[in-house]
């Protein structure tokens, strides 16, 4: 008769409450007890079965019987098992098992669990499996949304006191400029008499570079406050004739103080641009003023003006100064880098970088060529799809 103790009950009151076939097991695979649930599903009773051990069922499977034994005397997690089963029509069948240790009648022992149908138990740990990597891909983008919010705070803040700067240097430029535009204008009305017509000349190009200053702020400080603004300034027309021409004004009086010759062609017959004004005039201006702050007294300038109905459009800026060494041309757009050009040791020496920058952002492109003793050319290239040939 059975010597039960209180962990035996306890076993066996386990084995009764699952739902599945039971079999208790022993180390050495001998059937101890089963549920009702086996008898059911194979026919056997728990006193047919005592006699028996476990390999006697599962012929084909023993080896991995008795592996399984072992492992599940070793740990208290239930490991899974496939086992092999012929039945009386030869036919084969699989039994997913299941197996954690336990004592029995003083003994160590196994409760061993079957899965007749084990595809729905197969099919309840894959998707348990897909939860779970689901849970840490959540885990980990909601890690990486903190981390860009925190990121797209700090952008905004530093929005933030850009636009500050931005409006206190739109005031402390205002005041001192419009003084020089007020001044200027003041002097042309020559209210103290009449003055030389040179000097009436050289007031006029104050103004002039005055107000193309004026205008270049208020165009930076209006894409500083409008997100669309570039948008917006593809819809725009630039006259190319117009730009060389206020270019002209503002670059030629330093030319002619340092002895250059500045040849700039006028009433230029081309098509308009779309881009915002300001920007291709700036671009135009600091390739011309490079050339003229760079070359030597008595050197000569000249932009050339090349495009063909369907094509791309040049505007070169020729000069024949000493040129810039192979070697450090392709510094010479590199923000990193001191323009190889610049003789100035004062400045950044970034001007050029600047330039093509702001050309690549309305979408041109800018070109240095360049030859040691010969001179160097400038191209600003204006993509076909960029022109508008209906003034013509």
């Amino acid at each position: 008769m059975e010597n039960l103790t209180s962990k035996d009950e306890a076993a066996r009151a386990i084995a009764e409450a699952i739902p599945e076939p039971i079999l208790l097991v022993g180390a050495d695979c001998s059937i101890l007890t089963a549920n009702d649930r086996f008898a059911v599903a194979f026919g056997f009773s728990s006193t047919e079965l005592v006699p028996k051990k476990l390999t006697d069922m599962f012929t084909e499977s023993v080896s991995v019987l008795q592996e399984a034994v072992r492992d599940w005397l070793g740990t208290s997690e239930p490991l899974p098992r496939m086992l092999h089963r012929h039945g009386a029509d030869d036919s084969s069948s699989a039994i997913r098992v299941e197996g954690w240790r336990t004592v029995y009648n003083k003994r160590a022992a196994v409760i061993v669990r079957f899965f007749i149908d084990h595809s729905s138990v197969d099919r309840f740990i894959e998707l348990s499996s897909l939860v779970d990597n689901l849970n840490r891909e959540c885990a980990a983008r909601a890690r990486i949304e903190k981390e860009l919010r925190q990121l797209l705070g700090q952008l905004n803040a530093t929005n933030n006191m850009r636009d500050l700067i931005m409006a206190q240097m739109s005031h402390d430029l205002r005041t001192p400029l419009n003084a020089v535009l007020g001044m200027s204008e003041f002097m042309l009305t020559e209210p103290f008499g009449p003055i030389e017509a040179h000097y009436h000349e050289y007031i006029g190009d104050i103004r002039h570079s005055g107000e193309v200053l004026l205008e270049l702020m208020n165009s930076v400080l209006e894409f500083t406050d409008d997100t669309d603004f570039m948008e917006r300034a593809k819809d725009l027309l630039v006259d190319l004739s117009a730009c060389l021409e206020s270019c002209h004004r503002v670059v030629a009086p330093m030319a002619a103080r340092r002895g250059i010759s500045l040849l700039v062609p006028m009433n230029v017959r081309a098509p308009h641009i779309r881009a915002e004004k300001t920007m291709v005039k700036q671009i135009l201006m600091n390739l011309i003023g490079n050339a003229t702050k760079h070359i030597n007294s008595g050197g000569h300038i000249k932009v050339e003006v090349d495009w063909g109905r369907g094509k791309d459009m040049n505007v070169s800026v020729v000069d024949d100064g000493p040129g810039i060494e192979s070697d450090k041309l392709d510094s010479l757009l590199n923000a990193s880098m001191r323009d190889p050009y610049s003789t100035n040791k004062v400045g950044f020496g970034m001007g050029l970088f600047l330039t093509k920058r702001s050309a690549e952002a309305i979408g041109i492109q800018v070109k240095i060529d360049s030859i040691l003793g010969k001179g160097t050319t400038a191209t600003m290239t204006i993509p076909s799809t960029m022109l508008d040939y209906s003034r013509l």
